[in-house]
């Protein structure tokens, strides 16, 4: 579940990388023209990485917290309270591993 929302995340960060691209070459095109000054051009683009960067900063905000969300409604372990399970499990693995070991040399003195 957590792919889907990174492929979006990623798509969505190339679309803006792509647009970015795209508003540069618009905005040089316009320079050229004469339509706007060089520094105005400059700040367009400036102005339209910074947003993106701060909607970026937004979205990745917001994704953490869905998915903190959702996984808490569901109740999912997290890292660490599996990887506290796969260390309780071993351990009684272990034990009955020991047990199993007791029981055999005992029934064999039997």
């Amino acid at each position: 579940m957590l792919d889907v929302f990174k492929k979006g995340v990623l798509t969505g960060l190339g679309l803006v990388v792509v647009t970015a691209e795209e508003l540069e070459k618009k905005v040089n095109q316009m320079v050229e023209k004469g339509k706007i000054s060089a520094e105005e051009g400059e700040s367009l683009v400036r102005e339209f990485i910074q947003k993106s960067e701060n909607q970026q900063s937004e979205v990745q905000e917001w994704l953490l917290n869905t998915v903190k969300t959702g996984r808490e409604r569901l109740e999912l372990a997290g890292r660490e309270e599996v990887q506290d399970l796969e260390a309780r499990v071993s351990s009684l693995e272990d034990r009955v591993s020991a047990l199993e070991s007791l029981k055999m040399q005992a029934e064999k003195k039997e």
